[in-house]
């Protein structure tokens, strides 16, 4: 065990350092900020320690970036083969888009579904037009604490992988399968197809999400925050979704 421990301190005091802002880990750090170089790419940056840990966990890890000031976080990360670089001070900083961040991030891989398994699944939810980063984020892990299994994301709705969005899903991404969907009729037809029957929610259906008696296989429409549905105003069923402080 103590031999253990001095091969992870070895390994760590031998890590290269990261000097310029020119490193190429850091120009694409900075570029992966634009949405059209993460779908070009494939690619996300994590921030974060617990956001980092679940990316190793799932092996969707590129690199991994530390800054030098930051190196107790290092014995925290499962790296194993994975590359690790420690960051000049303060260099990190400059190309992370959080104001603060914890001088840890990591370049990760999109999750890729096969759209084939939604077959299979009998509680989904369709994301139509929903704009604000944080919401979309917190659906995600909602979405995930209630069993669902999977997320549609129609297009008009906020990028998954907007920095913001990635905070606030906390790592859920990775086990969550999310489908980014261009056609929604073709959408549409193959869930009904795959035995799915669509509940919009809506302000001004009868019957609230805690009354409903749904169907085996389920498609939750959750819209717009101030707009309503985008694409899909008609499903086989409404209901409502009470605010918190409302009585169910």
């Amino acid at each position: 065990e103590h031999g253990a421990v001095e091969n992870k301190l070895s390994s760590v005091n031998s890590l290269e350092l990261i000097q310029s802002e020119q490193n190429q880990w850091l120009k694409r750090c900075k570029a992966l900020q634009q949405k059209k170089y993460r779908q070009q790419y494939g690619k996300f940056v994590a921030e974060g320690l617990r956001f980092v840990q679940e990316a190793l966990e799932h092996g969707a890890v590129e690199v991994v970036l530390v800054d030098e000031a930051r190196q107790d976080l290092l014995p925290q990360l499962s790296l194993q083969e994975t590359p690790c670089y420690l960051v000049k001070a303060g260099l990190l900083e400059k190309v992370l888009p959080t104001i603060h961040s914890q001088g840890i991030a990591a370049i990760a891989v999109q999750p890729q579904w096969s759209w084939e398994d939604v077959a299979s699944m009998e509680q989904i939810i369709i994301i139509d037009g929903v704009q604000d980063p944080g919401n979309l984020g917190t659906i995600v892990r909602t979405a995930l604490a209630s069993d669902t299994q999977a997320m549609l994301c129609l297009s008009g709705t906020v990028d998954l992988y907007n920095d913001k969005t990635l905070r606030a899903t906390m790592g859920a991404i990775f086990r969550l399968p999310v489908y980014q969907i261009e056609d929604v009729q073709e959408m549409t037809d193959t869930l009904h197809r795959w035995g799915f029957q669509l509940a919009v929610s809506d302000i001004r259906a009868e019957q609230g999400y805690h009354q409903m008696q749904f169907p085996p296989k389920v498609a939750l429409v959750v819209s717009n925050e101030a707009n309503g549905p985008q694409q899909i105003h008609h499903g086989d069923m409404l209901v409502k979704i009470p605010l918190f402080q409302q009585e169910y």
